[in-house]
Formats: C-alpha cells, structure tokens, sequence
C-alpha cells in the first residue's frame, strides 16, 4: 500500500485527485492538507510514503513546505503537480528535491503510474517540464559563443555563423583588426559583418552592441 498525503487549496481539484486516487487498491489517501504549514504538520503525523503537492496556487509555499519535507523526512517521495510550466517554477521544484513534476493536463492513468514509479525510487517529469530541463541542461554544456547564438535565435534575431564568430569576437573588445586577424578575413569584410550586425539588432553603435550581447548572455 503507497500512503499519501495531497496537499491541494482548491477543493475542485482535489475531490479530482482522490475521485482518481481513491478507488485504487495499492494507494491510499491519509490526509489532505490546504497550504504549506499544513502540509508539513500532516506530513509528519501520518509519515507517508508520497506527498502531492499543486503548485497552481501555492506555488512558493508549495517550495518552501517541499524544503521542509525533505529536510525532515527524506524518506518521503514529493510530486508537484502544476497547470503550466515555466523554467523557474520547473528548476526551483527539482532544486529543492520534488521526485516528480507534473502538469495537471495529463491522463488519470498516467498519474496513477507516476506514483508507483516515484514510489519505487524514479524520477518522473512530464512534457514540457522535461523539456525545459532538457533545454537547460544544454545550455550549461554549451560554451559561450553556442550559447550567445542560442540567446539570439530565443529573441528572433537570425544571425550567421559568421554574424556570430564576429559578434562574439567585438563582444570581447576586440577590434576590426584583430577580429579580421584572428578569422582570416579583409578589414573591409569585418566591417561590413559588423553594420550588418547593427542593422540586425537595431543598434547604432559599438558599445551599445557590446551591451546588448553581453546583457543577453547572462540572461
């Protein structure tokens, strides 16, 4: 038997939940929790083996009881449960140890097989919560200048490869002569790839251009 603890403050939602939960021989529902404090109180009377949290509302609550879980029993498997998925929402849930993140979208039975699996020790994430960790994970792999061509198609802005060798170069202050030394090019080419990159960015100047790049990948 998998013990569960839903933490959930819409009482739509959750009468879902446990109308899809509660039929279900090999799980359980022992208590149901409206915010975080609750939830940690309820979560260390009952000890169970799963805690469900929605996240649509609570959101940092959800975060700061998920913490608390974990550092108190870490035993205990979380799966936040969420309408939409944004990267910050994604990477703070797994930073702070949830076993599973999913979107309320997705089918009964596909919740039913997320708690078995969690249970068992995986780790589940769905749709596009998996993609965003995806896309994440390619990016701290990624050296700079991958990364600043990555950053300028996400805005819309289609540079060349050669748009982005000369981008990256005069981004690090260098100027037309050692750009044009260091990628075996004409001064004149250089030049004509740089008013090229102004046009594309809408930007008139060097040092304005150099900003914007370098704003860009810290972003």
């Amino acid at each position: 038997m998998i013990d569960i603890v839903l933490v959930e403050d819409q009482p739509l939602m959750q009468d879902g939940i446990e109308a899809i939960i509660r039929p279900v021989e090999d799980l359980h529902i022992v208590g149901c929790a409206q915010n975080g404090d609750e939830a940690v109180r309820l979560v260390g009377e009952k000890e169970p083996d799963i805690a469900i949290v929605d996240l649509c509302r609570l959101q940092m609550e959800a975060i700061q009881a998920t913490v608390q879980i974990k550092q108190n029993h870490p035993r205990i498997k979380v799966i936040m449960l969420s309408s939409e998925a944004d990267e910050e929402m994604v990477i703070s849930g797994i930073n702070v140890g949830a076993d599973g993140f999913l979107l309320t979208e997705l089918h009964a039975e596909t919740l039913l097989q997320a708690i078995r699996a969690v249970h068992l020790g995986d780790s589940v994430i769905s749709g596009k919560a998996a993609r965003i960790l995806t896309s994440k994970i390619r990016e701290l792999t990624m050296d700079n200048k991958q990364l600043l061509a990555r950053k300028l198609e996400k805005n819309g802005l289609e540079f060349t490869k050669r748009e982005i060798d000369i981008a990256y170069l005069f981004m690090d202050n260098m100027s037309n002569k050692q750009i044009a030394q260091r990628l075996y090019l004409g001064e004149g080419t250089v030049k004509n790839y740089i008013s090229g990159i102004y046009h594309k960015l809408e930007i008139r100047t060097r040092s304005e251009a150099i900003h914007f790049l370098q704003e860009l990948l810290k972003k």
